[in-house]
């Protein structure tokens, strides 16, 4: 869904895009800007603003409710949702725990893992097939790049894995907040 909304001036113009959750402010030629359009995210900015809202304090007068604390799950069901549905859906224990940007990169870090080994795994179907076909022993480069191509799969897959596993309790913990440094699994994320 979209509408636009021209304001008297007629030199700029307010686009509102539904669809996809932004707002573009398109300026028409000669009116001063240097870039033709200027973006804002509000689905990124409702998010901060809900995570704001988790961090305010109860208002006065709700004194049954004991002393303000971040909101914590149980550190047991994060790990267990870590430990079996973790291996198929990495980062299931820091969603659970409320840290979604770390959840999202385990889940984009194994994601290239499956991704990895499904691609070394074709390239050994193809080397046998080859192999078969062929005597001539070209199949065992592609063996090789296959072998170390599921390799490197597999380690994305199990370190995103055992990250989730080990880090989930300080996630649950500290009520959901990245961890203080998380450059490991920014730089294993190569997606974002």
């Amino acid at each position: 869904m979209r509408c636009a909304v021209e304001p008297l001036s007629r030199s700029v113009r307010l686009v509102v895009s539904l669809a996809s959750g932004g707002i573009w402010l398109a300026a028409a030629p000669g009116c001063g800007l240097r870039s033709g359009r200027i973006e804002l995210d509000l689905v990124s900015s409702a998010r901060l603003a809900l995570a704001e809202l988790q961090r305010v304090p109860p208002p006065p007068g709700d004194e049954d409710l004991g002393p303000w604390e971040p909101r914590k799950g149980s550190v047991v069901v994060g790990e267990l949702l870590a430990i079996f549905p973790g291996l198929l859906v990495h980062g299931l224990g820091h969603y659970c725990a409320g840290d979604y940007s770390t959840a999202a990169r385990l889940r984009h870090v194994g994601e290239l893992g499956y991704l990895l080994t499904a691609a070394g795994g074709g390239l050994g179907a193809g080397a046998y097939f080859l192999d078969q076909a062929d005597q001539e022993g070209f199949a065992y480069g592609l063996y090789a790049t296959g072998g170390a191509v599921a390799l490197a799969g597999v380690t994305y897959f199990f370190t995103a894995w055992i990250y989730d596993m080990i880090d989930t309790p300080r996630a649950v913990r500290t009520g959901g907040e990245p961890p203080p440094r998380s450059e490991f699994i920014e730089a294993l994320d190569l997606f974002d």
